[in-house]
């Protein structure tokens, strides 16, 4: 399959596309809230999300927890993608902003059974290889997803309240790109944080110049994963 601009496209790393834009890790692209000038859009805040050990923590979500005054968005026609390559969600963890839709597209040759028992969004996708209609996520959460036949597969959906969001890259940084200039709190969340989604929050004041935004996230020891059983595969 080609990409837009000619390139083949690779499993697991295009997984991220909206109509608002396309998030990667560290950085972001995104839509701007309705009926705002677009000049006004020069702020940036730059940053970086350790351990409270001083490790640099990756994947982790980092987002403004309200809309500026008086601005408002609509959530992204187009679904985000959470796909199923090789037997493993892709990504592990999606960012997208509450209203969203999500596809869960199977390009494993074997069944899969996704499910959530989140109490923000629980759904269940039913024993399928081709894929199902897309699962809309209207409020703010963390929804945990695992496949019912593949007990070593999970993931994590993350919804959060606006659309200024971004994944920390392999060092743990992090760039949140046209943030309207005023005060704004900035939240981090991680899957090892013992903090809920929202607790870890810092002030920063946006201007012409970027701001730094730092977090140090206490955590829980990292686990290893299930070992995988093709052998076990439901076919």
């Amino acid at each position: 399959m080609r990409r837009q601009d000619g390139r083949m496209a690779r499993p697991g790393m295009d997984w991220i596309r909206t109509a608002c834009g396309r998030l990667m890790l560290g950085a972001t692209l995104f839509g701007v809230p309705l009926g705002a000038p677009l000049g006004a859009f020069a702020g940036e805040i730059r940053g970086q999300v350790n351990t409270s050990d001083g490790e640099p923590l990756r994947q982790a979500v980092v987002f403004l927890t309200a809309m500026p005054a008086g601005a408002a968005f609509a959530p992204p026609e187009e679904p985000a993608i959470m796909d199923q390559v090789d037997l493993q969600f892709m990504p592990r963890v999606l960012p997208i902003v509450a209203g969203s839709a999500v596809r869960f597209p199977n390009r494993d040759q074997v069944h899969h059974h996704v499910y959530s028992f989140a109490r923000v969004r629980s759904s269940e996708v039913p024993l399928y290889k081709e894929e199902p209609a897309p699962v809309r996520f209207p409020d703010p959460g963390v929804v945990k997803i695992g496949c019912n036949i593949h007990d070593w597969m999970s993931a994590a959906i993350v919804v959060v309240p606006t659309p200024y969001f971004a994944l920390t890259d392999e060092t743990g940084a992090f760039v949140l790109h046209d943030v309207p200039p005023d005060s704004h709190r900035v939240s981090a969340w991680h899957d090892r944080a013992r903090a809920a989604l929202g607790e870890s929050v810092t002030e920063v004041k946006v201007g012409a110049e970027p701001v730094t935004a730092s977090f140090s996230l206490e955590t829980r020891p990292a686990t290893s994963l299930p070992p995988r059983s093709r052998e076990s595969s439901y076919r």
